[in-house]
C-alpha cells in the first residue's frame, strides 16, 4: 500500500471537469466521474483504470472519496483540507483476500480483507448500478493473480470479440455497449 499526499492548487481545483455540475449531483448514488490527470500519472505501463466513481455525498458531505479500479490495483483518492490537498492509497490485488459487498437501496459498499494490513479496504458509497460490475471486477482480479494469469487483457492471446462476448454475459457491460464495441471491432 503506497500513501500519495500532494497539494492541488485552489485554480486549478476549480476549473478540474470533476468538480462541474449540480451541487446536487451524486449526493444519494454517487458518479461514475472521467480518469483525472494526477491519477493517470500515477499508472504504469500497460496498466487501465476499468471503473472510475465518486463516492455519494451521504459519506463524506464536502469532499467524497474517487475510487479507481484498474487492471493491476484500486486507487482510492482521498480529497483532504476542503479539497486543498489529496491523498492517494492503492491496494494491489496481490495483498487482497476475502470480499464482500453490502447492497442498499440506493448505493453499496465494497469491504475487502488485506493480507498484510490490520484494516481492511473500505470503498463505500458506491452506486448501486456500478458496485456489483466492480465487485465482480475486483474478485476477477483477485482469482487472476493467484492463479497467475495476466492481469491485463493485451497480455493474453484472446480473441477480442471473445472478450466482448464474456464482459456482456457477466454483466459489465449494456446490451447497447456491447452492440456498439462489436460493430466497432468489426470495422477492423
Amino acid at each position: 500500500m503506497k500513501t500519495f499526499i500532494y497539494s492541488v492548487p485552489l485554480y486549478r481545483m476549480m476549473n478540474n471537469r470533476e468538480t462541474e455540475g449540480s451541487l446536487t449531483g451524486g449526493i444519494f448514488t454517487g458518479l461514475k466521474i472521467e480518469v483525472p490527470k494526477d491519477i493517470r500519472e500515477l499508472l504504469i505501463p500497460g496498466e487501465k483504470v476499468l471503473h472510475a466513481v465518486r463516492q455519494a455525498r451521504l459519506e463524506q458531505a464536502i469532499t467524497p472519496d474517487s475510487i479507481f479500479v484498474t487492471t493491476h490495483r484500486i486507487i482510492v483518492r482521498r480529497p483532504t483540507t476542503l479539497g486543498l490537498r489529496r491523498n492517494v492509497t492503492d491496494y494491489r490485488y496481490t495483498d487482497m483476500a476475502n470480499t464482500r459487498i453490502e447492497k442498499g437501496l440506493i448505493n453499496s459498499s465494497i469491504y475487502i480483507d488485506m493480507r498484510f494490513l490490520s484494516e481492511e479496504c473500505c470503498l463505500k458509497g458506491i452506486p448501486k448500478k456500478s458496485a456489483v460490475r466492480i465487485f465482480r471486477t475486483i474478485e476477477e482480479r483477485i482469482a487472476r493473480t493467484r492463479t497467475g494469469l495476466p492481469l491485463s487483457v493485451s497480455e493474453g492471446a484472446e480473441d477480442p470479440l471473445q472478450i466482448l462476448k464474456v464482459r456482456f454475459a457477466k454483466g459489465e457491460i449494456t446490451k447497447e455497449e456491447y452492440l456498439s464495441m462489436k460493430r466497432a471491432l468489426e470495422e477492423l
